[in-house]
């Protein structure tokens, strides 16, 4: 049987990261649309309703992200077994990151508690529902998290084999689930009972559980059963499970303390009045476009980078980061682009308010500026994890991020009297202190000395 790597060597490094990166772009747009979608259907219900269901999706978000990152980490292992070419590691793999998201699904358990004392933060006092509903969505949405965890390992699996294909596909299922879900529950159609926002929330539940279904079938089918032992139970004990969760942890806590940071960030702009606030909502609806593209990279990245080290050719794992970045660089900097050339275009789309308009355009021409930056540190942030060296990744993000990134934001509104375009330039300067300080990890080689050993 021919070797991962000898197939590998046959498809160029840049055509690697392109058919790896391709179908991870249109998974991530999946996932933005299911948070869209809930809020379509109970946008028919009302402001209370739609206030709510935003106001809980954003904490939910972060919360999700530091156990589905955590998860997400099996993509390492995984990816050093294909190398290697050892198939009884893959599913030594797989077995340990079941049993890590089966202990990290007992925390799952205080999330409904959690969510009601934070929910309570938010209430606007002013006799709405605003936090009543969105702890009831928030609490309901809690039971997903080890479906969403369980789906994220099999992605590991897949993505982990160079396989970005089949996750891709199994995340648009869960979006076409969910609009159909949601058309039932929310308004009630069909004789079902309408259930408003605890319905959109249901739906969601449903359609993630549905994913998770999927991801059982294609990781206990037929052939993989057999070629990689899935079949086989295992239980890990605490030093393997420890290396998991070495590994893992940093990547969720990393991912969770960067979406705490900007969500302060977003709150401190929120300070310099409503038309700066509506201003920087729609641009970040420009801003997820390269970002969507940067994470797929980064994933594709790791993927890479894990395969070749798994291999011991640390040096194609290097060659391939750069790819990566190479590749980033062009694809977010010509998204990049649009925003400096015709910013007032994109911003009339959404608002024809010119105070609204002109703040939007200071945003996204500063945000031109850090593209390429942006996608140095993206795209090596995935090849360092993917090597191994989330510890790094998490500490550089929460030192800059609290140590530079909210303290500057702060001191140039409130002290220097920056406004929009000071705050966003506080953001330039992090993101790119971020990339370089990526770059020169990188650049150091350290990452490849890394044993993570099954």
């Amino acid at each position: 049987m021919e070797q991962p790597l000898e197939k590998l060597k046959k498809t160029g490094l840049t055509r690697q990261v392109l058919l790896l990166a391709g179908p991870l772009v249109l998974q991530n747009l999946s996932q933005t649309l299911l948070g869209v979608v809930d809020t379509f259907f109970v946008s028919q219900i009302g402001t209370e309703a739609v206030g709510a269901v935003g106001l809980a999706a954003v904490l939910y978000f972060a919360v999700l992200m530091l156990f589905r990152s955590a998860a997400n980490s099996t993509v390492v292992f995984v990816g050093r077994a294909h190398g290697e070419g050892d198939e009884g590691k893959i599913g030594t793999a797989v077995w340990r990151s079941l049993n890590m998201i089966a202990w990290l699904s007992l925390a799952v358990f205080a999330l409904p508690w959690l969510f009601a004392q934070v929910m309570v933060l938010f209430d606007p006092n002013d006799g709405s529902q605003v936090a009543a509903l969105g702890t009831t969505y928030l609490q309901i949405r809690a039971v997903e998290i080890p479906f969403i965890m369980f789906s994220a390992v099999v992605w590991g699996f897949l993505v982990g084999r160079g396989d970005s294909r089949t996750p891709m596909i199994l995340a648009w299922i869960t979006v076409l689930l969910n609009i159909g879900l949601d058309w039932l529950l929310v308004p009630g159609n069909l004789g079902f009972p309408m259930l408003g926002v605890a319905g959109a929330a249901y739906a969601t539940v449903m359609a993630n559980g549905a994913n998770a279904l999927l991801s059982a079938a294609i990781l206990w089918s037929g052939g993989n059963r057999r070629r990689y032992e899935t079949a086989v139970p295992q239980l890990a004990r605490w030093p393997e499970l420890r290396q998991l969760l070495w590994v893992g942890l940093p990547l969720g806590l990393g991912d969770f303390i960067e979406i705490a940071s900007f969500s302060l960030f977003f709150a401190l702009l929120a300070r310099l009045g409503t038309e700066v606030l509506a201003a920087n909502q729609i641009a970040l609806q420009f801003m997820s476009l390269s970002f969507t593209f940067g994470v797929a990279i980064n994933m594709a990245a790791s993927s890479l980078v894990a395969q070749y080290l798994g291999a011991k050719r640390p040096d194609l794992a290097e060659k391939a980061a750069y790819r990566a970045v190479v590749v980033a660089m062009i694809g977010m900097g010509l998204i990049g682009l649009s925003y400096l050339i015709a910013p007032e275009l994109l911003m009339g789309i959404f608002s024809d308010d010119p105070r609204v308009i002109e703040a939007g355009v200071t945003i996204l021409r500063l945000v031109a500026l850090y593209q390429i930056f942006d996608a140095i540190g993206i795209v090596l942030a995935g090849a360092l994890n993917g090597a191994g060296d989330t510890r790094f990744t998490m500490w550089g993000r929460i030192i800059l991020a609290w140590g530079l990134f909210i303290p500057l934001t702060w001191f140039i509104l409130f002290r220097l009297d920056g406004g929009v375009w000071g705050a966003w330039f506080s953001a330039l300067i992090y993101l790119t202190t971020l990339a370089l300080l990526y770059l020169f990890r990188f650049r150091a080689g350290r990452w490849k000395q890394i044993d993570l050993s099954l």
